[in-house]
């Protein structure tokens, strides 16, 4: 068989977080993400690297930063050059880490005072939410420390007061429908391993939710991609992929979509969902990012829509009241949810108790933190706009309908370029690229508007500076 090959903008986009540290050369971070991709196993042994002059130009540096780099990897055994035939990696006996494990985490524990964070959508949590989170007593406790404290499925008055919240948002729901999970990934991850093997096809929109796709290719799992258009997925492609495919699975984020913002226009709604039934493809509609909504009220879900279809829908707290709640639930048949809790008490035995106790009573301030959340982010997405309108009048992007963050698109395919180059500027974006399954959106960038005004401004600031001195750092 052929030893594989990666690309320069697949590599970029494993790469994504190299350089992190100013006080550090170049070369010396590049080499050492490149030795971690290599001992984790995301670069398994004989995979040819591209050129230094085409991932040199993909990552924002100089050449001469790359053939230090792979030189310093040679020297240690690691890399094996030979003229005509490439550069490609020699590997170590280090153990494969599956997937997203081995890669960048995304969200830092650390601040730094010198970078503005303009890469990452989560949310600070609303400050009321303490008071009601400290509101859970010993004696709300006491109940539950006699009992073992292991409850798959979720604690049941959790998983009533979920199904009453999808029944008022227009689910009918009982609680035996109800899993609860520790956030919206891991519901992912759950479906993914209870539904899915090596080889299987999933359906995912272009772009789409990193989270999503991490889950599916941790599986095996083959994607095929659906355009994405202002109004939703193609749904014209999606019905015929769906009738001549069959797909083990079909992943849609409809309302607030997850990176782009938009919300899922009802007739587009509606043609999915007549499909899915027809088809019999199992659809998880994750709708998790429905409380950033700041324009209109929620559209029905496509559970909704199509009542006897199989459709998993997703939801979660973390956008909504804070993200260290860790909860987040799984909508589906009384059937498959019985199976889900089996699966689920492989893992983790089900999740933190008092963190439920504490999602309980926060169920209660739905509608009031509905509002705060409307209305921050609509002011946040304002301001943003403005603010990018006067100094980047040649980015644009689809207004959005919610969420935190905008969908930019740059005026040449150079969306890493530009993320590297604002990286050691101090500002932290994230490529496009992340968010496909098929290495495409390389002229868009995801930019947080939700971080924070002072840090948004002087991300901006830079972003003029990177941007219109179109310099390419050393």
């Amino acid at each position: 068989m052929d030893n594989p090959r990666i690309g320069e903008t697949a590599l970029a986009r494993l790469l994504d977080g190299w350089c992190t540290d100013a006080r550090e050369s170049l070369h010396r971070q590049l080499a050492a993400a490149l030795t971690a991709l290599i001992s984790s196993g995301e670069l398994p042994p004989g995979t040819l690297l591209p050129s230094e002059r085409a991932l040199a130009s993909t990552l924002a540096v100089s050449r001469g930063t790359l053939v230090t780099a792979y030189t310093t990897l040679r020297s240690l055994g690691l890399l094996d050059s030979r003229q005509g035939s490439g550069t490609r990696v020699r590997g170590n006996s280090q153990p494969r880490l599956p997937g997203s494990a081995a890669r960048l985490n995304p969200l830092s524990d650390t601040a730094d005072s010198a970078v503005a964070d303009l890469s990452s959508a989560a949310l600070p949590g609303q400050d009321w939410v303490a008071e009601v989170v400290g509101a859970v007593s010993p004696q709300d406790l006491r109940h539950w420390v006699r009992g073992h404290g292991y409850y798959p499925a979720g604690l049941p008055a959790l998983r009533a007061a979920i199904a009453n919240h999808c029944t008022d948002d227009g689910l009918l729901s009982d609680p035996d429908q109800v899993l609860v999970t520790s956030g919206s990934q891991q519901a992912l991850q759950l479906i993914a391993t209870a539904m899915l093997a090596p080889g299987d096809e999933v359906l995912v929109e272009d772009p789409t939710n990193w989270g999503a796709l991490d889950a599916f290719r941790e599986r095996g799992a083959r994607l095929r991609t659906i355009p994405l258009r202002d109004d939703g997925p193609d749904a014209d492609v999606l019905v015929r992929l769906l009738r001549s495919r069959r797909p083990r699975l079909l992943y849609l984020v409809p309302t607030v979509h997850n990176p782009v913002g938009v919300t899922m226009r009802p007739a587009v709604a509606k043609v999915i969902a007549s499909a899915v039934a027809e088809t019999g493809t199992t659809l998880i509609e994750d709708l998790s990012s429905v409380d950033t909504l700041f324009k209109g009220p929620p559209p029905p879900s496509m559970a909704a829509l199509a009542p006897d279809a199989p459709v998993l829908s997703i939801g979660s707290l973390s956008k909504l009241f804070w993200g260290g709640i860790r909860v987040g639930w799984i909508r589906s048949t009384v059937d498959f949810v019985r199976q889900l809790a089996t699966y689920r008490s492989s893992a983790d035995m089900g999740s933190s108790v008092p963190s439920q106790l504490a999602a309980l009573r926060l169920l209660g301030y739905v509608p009031r933190a509905r509002r705060a959340r409307a209305r921050e982010l609509r002011a946040s997405y304002e301001w943003t706009a403005e603010l990018l309108v006067t100094h980047l009048p040649d980015w644009t992007w689809v207004e959005p309908d919610g969420g935190a963050s905008l969908w930019v698109r740059l005026p040449e395919p150079n969306g890493l370029t530009v993320v590297e180059s604002a990286r050691r500027a101090g500002v932290l974006l994230t490529p496009g690229s992340v968010f496909s399954a098929a290495d495409g959106q390389m002229d868009r960038i995801r930019l947080s508007y939700a971080a924070g005004p002072d840090t948004v401004l002087e991300g901006v600031q830079r972003l003029v500076s990177v941007w219109r001195g179109g310099r390419r750092l050393r």
